[in-house]
């Protein structure tokens, strides 16, 4: 025979196990703050995700290697997103888009991966219909890759939605000598120019600069008027929508729309 004990009795254990909890939980939060690491994504903002992003979009570009043709896109700041049903955020993005042969985007996904910090924990994934990466660089900012088109390898880096913070998003100067040439083998003038870089991960800079331009007469071919460029280089791609090549100084694409260019050319880590 057992002896339930007073009602008063389990009122107390009761509240002291939840007391004791609560003494935990505000331990381990005290903790995470003094240390720096948030426990759940919207403990960290935008500003504390900035170099986790810049950071990895080198690592990626590092990682890539120098066979290939590689772009870094700037900043993509969506305000609005939610939190919580009562709390709203931002989320930033930065791209990489790489171009290759057109059969070695698979092998270039498991290269990536191969390179990549050991903890990202980077993997591929290989369907029959897809081809895919997947890796962590920490602070809850994540990095998806897939070939989007048979030699095109996009990779972003995204942060997710969480508090904004007091990011200051700052463009590097913009310097369109490197491209100038590209568009003057057309008899186009550079227009509405942009620049991204990143920290490449054993020091220096990897670069993008873009720009778009009309051809003072639309050219049969871009290989005709890029030939003197090219002789020496390692031509990537070369289509009638678009060239991309690689020279010692930089990577160079120009892609054809519309009967305008887009010209972007990368100085690599």
């Amino acid at each position: 025979m057992t002896v339930d004990a007073p009602p008063s009795r389990r009122r107390r254990w009761l509240v002291a196990v939840v007391v004791l909890w609560a003494i935990v939980l505000a331990a381990v939060a005290y903790a995470s703050v003094r240390r720096g690491d948030a426990t759940v994504r919207d403990q960290s903002s935008l500003t504390d995700a900035l170099p986790v992003v810049d950071r990895a979009v080198g690592e990626l570009a590092a990682a890539a290697g120098s066979t290939v043709v590689l772009h870094i896109s700037g900043y993509d700041l969506e305000r609005g997103c939610r939190i919580t049903p009562v709390r709203s955020g931002a989320k930033l993005t930065r791209e990489v888009t790489i171009y290759t042969r057109e059969a070695d985007g698979p092998g270039l996904l498991d290269q990536i991966v191969k390179a990549l910090p050991a903890g990202y924990d980077a993997r591929a994934r290989h369907t029959a219909k897809a081809h895919a990466l997947r890796a962590d660089a920490g602070d809850f900012v994540a990095i998806r890759g897939s070939i989007t088109s048979p030699g095109v390898v996009s990779l972003s880096v995204e942060t997710g939605c969480r508090p904004a913070g007091d990011i200051a998003l700052t463009e590097p100067a913009v310097d369109p000598g490197v491209i100038n040439p590209v568009l003057g083998a057309f008899g186009a003038t550079p227009s509405g120019v942009t620049a991204a870089e990143a920290p490449c991960p054993n020091g220096g800079t990897v670069r993008t600069v873009r720009a778009d331009g009309t051809p003072s007469t639309p050219p049969t071919s871009l290989a005709g008027p890029l030939q003197a460029l090219t002789t020496g280089a390692t031509v990537i791609v070369n289509s009638p929508d678009r060239v991309a090549y690689r020279t010692s100084q930089a990577a160079v694409s120009v892609d054809a729309e519309g009967g305008e260019l887009s010209v972007a050319a990368t100085t690599p880590c």
